[in-house]
């Protein structure tokens, strides 16, 4: 069968290209899935359409927020022709996927009745906000400050507001700032001045948890600045570019404040629910599904835009150059 798919061609060159896929022999943990929508993810996929990170090579093909139906299966996929599931593929009409038993590794999940398609394109935004904040240890009361407000960035506050903490959302976009506030973040602070400003906020308290999920090395010593003394300093964000500073005295920070400092890459959580492990992509997922349908993310009102994927050169360029007025772009593909 024919597939369309998103290509990366060049820094800032992109296409809608076509390829045969085969839809028959399948293995029994493959599917044939026909997309509905997917999601642009602004991090990852930005820093490889526009080369923000070292070492890509092009062609690339982005993407891995897909909602589709299962066309066909093997034995072992737990999903019904018809059904439908998230996949971690990329931007396609059509795909032939399979799933494994390795985090980040391929997927086939079957998505909760309830959970309208386009907001399911947002799964995998959850999980690596859920992975981040289970890491971290949360008391009641506690007060966070997320720092980066992109689409993980409000998910992770929202989060930790729902656990019960006074929540600070930070980021220098100040229309980021009002869609967190829309969601339900009552606190923000769009100056460059973030430092200060939650000193004002706390008291000169500081902060329980301090949350990067903006990926700037700069903001992460922000975060470590502003943390009290035994708070923490939880790294979401996935830093990309060199940065040259005298770190004497941030580790000086982190030793005398007794700040615990903790990685949150996705990775680190396992597939299956173990004993003794609050963390697994199956109980992750499980709870984003749930989070969808109670509204506790309202994706409707993260999405600035419905694009045809023939337009994601259009898509790509303005989720780099207009963070003020773009912030979620989902590809339909009903029409392939």
């Amino acid at each position: 069968m024919l597939s369309y798919y998103v290509s990366l061609t060049g820094i800032n060159e992109s296409c809608v290209e076509s390829e045969e896929i085969d839809i028959e022999n399948l293995a029994d943990n493959e599917a044939v899935i026909k997309a509905e929508y997917s999601m642009i993810s602004a991090g990852t996929e930005l820093s490889r359409a526009f080369a923000l990170k070292k070492g890509f090579k092009y062609p690339v093909r982005p993407g891995y927020c897909m909602v589709g139906r299962v066309l066909k299966k093997g034995k072992d996929i737990k999903a019904d022709e018809g059904d439908l599931v998230f996949v971690n593929a990329p931007h396609s009409s059509l795909v032939r996927w399979e799933t494994g038993e390795e985090t980040q590794g391929p997927m086939i999940m079957k998505i909760s009745d309830g959970v309208k398609p386009i907001d399911a394109t947002a799964i995998n935004l959850l999980l690596v906000a859920l992975q981040g904040v289970n890491l971290s240890e949360v008391k009641l009361g506690y007060t966070v400050g997320v720092f980066g407000l992109g689409n993980i960035g409000i998910i992770t506050a929202l989060l930790y507001k729902k656990l019960g903490c006074r929540v600070i959302g930070l980021d220098p976009v100040y229309e980021r700032c009002e869609l967190a506030e829309e969601m339900g973040i009552m606190e923000t602070v769009s100056s460059l001045n973030q430092k200060e400003e939650i000193d004002i906020l706390t008291d000169k308290k500081g902060l329980d948890i301090a949350v990067d999920v903006s990926g700037i090395s700069s903001c992460i010593m922000t975060c470590i600045e502003a943390t009290k003394a035994y708070g923490q300093v939880l790294l979401l964000g996935s830093p990309r570019q060199s940065y040259e500073t005298d770190v004497m005295p941030v580790f000086s920070k982190i030793h005398m404040k007794n700040l615990k400092v903790i990685g949150a890459f996705n990775k680190t959580a396992p597939v299956h629910s173990v004993d003794g492990s609050i963390n697994s992509v199956e109980r992750n997922f499980e709870i984003a599904c749930e989070l969808l349908k109670d509204k506790t993310v309202d994706v409707s009102k993260m999405i600035s835009a419905v694009v045809d994927p023939k337009e994601c050169q259009s898509a790509y360029y303005d989720l780099m150059y207009h963070k003020n007025i773009v912030n979620c772009i989902v590809f339909d593909w009903r029409n392939y």
